[in-house]
């Protein structure tokens, strides 16, 4: 197991009786001195795998132990909380990576299964889910709204038997959570109770008008507590169906109604112009064929329309959840640029997943990997070729293709792709920001990015608290010469927590501080 030394920037906080304490460093912690105990920080390397329960570190007093809690006598007990404010990452040149690694499960699939789960009757299991940041939060979300979850070694069991909600619900930064949980408010037995509905400041910043018009206009009541066209949100109200037009900019909008409208009383009729990112919506539809939803779908011009019965259920399921091919991405492209035998394990190639684009789009620059049934195995590919990318349906790809860029022949063209402006960052900004402190020639477009092929050099660059702009970066100082810290490396939490651990275990040369 690879770990990492203890950064004194490390943040904890004590839980108490009192509640959540002030949070303090690892070196303040060291440093005090009124308390009755010492803390064992030789315990905490495993923070770094950011597991959903955090370990608690072992309490000294007088020679006696005491761990997880427990009452000792004469031993004043805490439990500590890793909460990491602006960890940052020095990545050094790398000359080479090689190793087997089994990429995490897909965020995408996991929250939608949890989702699924929260409305299905009986008891689900999700085998193999994500373990992380976003994940942590849907989870909570959903105990919120009634639901009894265990959590297991790599299981998930799921028991739900009726909708209600707490006065007050709070998605976090978590995007797909936040659109898909909205609706559902609509569908909980006290609908005419009202409930605030909240998220993180970095999710307020990103659109939701457009998905709160849909539902008002579906029979539920939504108000703006603040800002027009951002949460929080009065919601109260029952979603009924009906006929509605919904925007295309992001997927999400069209997958919340498709997940939530078959159990309302009407028929309803979804119209979206423009869709993009439609392998995700192909996604949700190969869920609803799966519980046995039904619903019809027809495409006029530019415009999808689907048509979904009312008054239709989920039955309970179970479902093992496969590799992430957005967090797998980095690796791939890393692996193509860098590999000696990099075996990657965990994928899927048949699921819907649109990021499993990366390897065609590799291969057409002139990649040589071999594929197998659930795993890949990659050489380094000498002399790749820039290319035209049509990037609408790939958005989560657009950081690690921009990278990818810097070291084709030519020029490489990330095209048609202005979502990529409203995730957790503007990527296309982020990405042109970063690269061009470390030295790439790169355009930044209003839907895309062209990139030359460039030498990098290592610099500071920021990291704009993106999970997908930091493991971009982490690639793009692996291939500079010298060295390159990433502010906002905590970022990664969001979907691959132990991502820093997987890369040292191939051989990056990194460090955290």
């Amino acid at each position: 197991m690879v770990s990492f030394p203890i950064p004194p920037s490390l943040k904890l906080r004590r839980i108490s009786r009192g509640g959540l304490e002030p949070a303090l460093s690892v070196a303040e912690w060291g440093g005090v001195k009124k308390q009755k105990y010492q803390i064992n920080f030789a315990k905490l390397h495993t923070f770094f795998t950011f597991p959903l329960t955090p370990p608690t570190p072992s309490l000294e007093k007088r020679g006696k132990k005491a761990r997880g809690g427990k009452r000792v006598k004469g031993v004043s007990l805490i439990r500590l909380n890793p909460i990491i404010i602006a960890m940052k990452v020095i990545i050094s040149k790398t000359t080479f990576i090689t190793g087997k690694v089994l990429v995490p499960a897909s965020k995408s699939q996991t929250i939608r299964g949890l989702v699924f789960a929260l409305l299905a009757s009986g008891q689900s299991i999700l085998t193999n889910p994500l373990n992380s940041e976003d994940t942590e939060i849907a989870i909570k979300v959903c105990r919120a709204l009634g639901a009894k979850i265990i959590l297991k070694k790599n299981k998930i069991k799921f028991h739900h038997s009726g909708l209600s909600v707490k006065p007050k619900v709070n998605t976090g930064n978590s995007g797909i959570t936040t659109r898909f949980i909205l609706p559902i408010l609509g569908l909980r037995k006290n609908h005419t109770r009202p409930s605030v509905f909240n998220c993180g400041s970095q999710m307020r910043a990103r659109p939701i008008k457009a998905l709160v018009i849909a539902l008002n206009n579906l029979g539920m009541e939504i108000q703006y507590l603040k800002k027009s066209g951002q949460c929080p949100l009065l919601v109260k109200g029952k979603l009924v169906g009906g006929d509605v037009e919904v925007d295309g900019t992001t997927s999400q909008y069209l997958s919340s109604l498709l997940i939530s409208l078959p159990l309302v009383e009407k028929n309803s009729i979804v119209r979206v112009k423009n869709l993009h990112e439609r392998p995700y919506v192909e996604m949700t539809l190969k869920w609803l064929d799966d519980l046995g939803i039904k619903y019809f779908h027809k495409k006029l011009g530019q415009t999808d329309i689907y048509k979904i019965p009312g008054k239709q259920t989920y039955s309970q399921f179970q479902k093992c959840i496969p590799g992430d091919f957005s967090s797998a991405s980095t690796l791939i492209v890393a692996s193509c640029l860098l590999g000696k035998k990099v075996v990657i394990e965990g994928l899927d190639l048949n699921d819907q997943q649109g990021d499993k684009k990366i390897i065609d789009i590799l291969q057409k620059m002139g990649a040589k990997i071999e594929i197998f049934k659930s795993k890949l195995i990659i050489n380094q590919s000498k002399g790749l070729r820039g290319m035209k990318i049509d990037a609408n349906s790939i958005p989560d790809l657009v950081p690690t293709l921009a990278v990818l860029g810097t070291q084709a022949k030519g020029r490489t063209q990330i095209l048609n792709v202005q979502q990529a402006r409203i995730k957790e960052t503007d990527r296309l900004h982020s990405m042109t920001v970063g690269l061009r402190v470390l030295g790439a020639k790169i355009q930044e477009l209003s839907d895309g990015l062209v990139v030359y092929k460039s030498d990098l050099k290592g610099a500071k660059v920021k990291g704009f608290n993106d999970h997908r702009t930091v493991m971009a970066l982490t690639l793009a100082g692996m291939l500079a010469e010298g060295k390159t810290i990433i502010s906002d490396a905590q970022a990664i939490n969001k979907t691959f927590p132990n991502f820093f651990i997987v890369m040292k275990k191939l051989g990056v040369n990194l460090k955290i501080l």
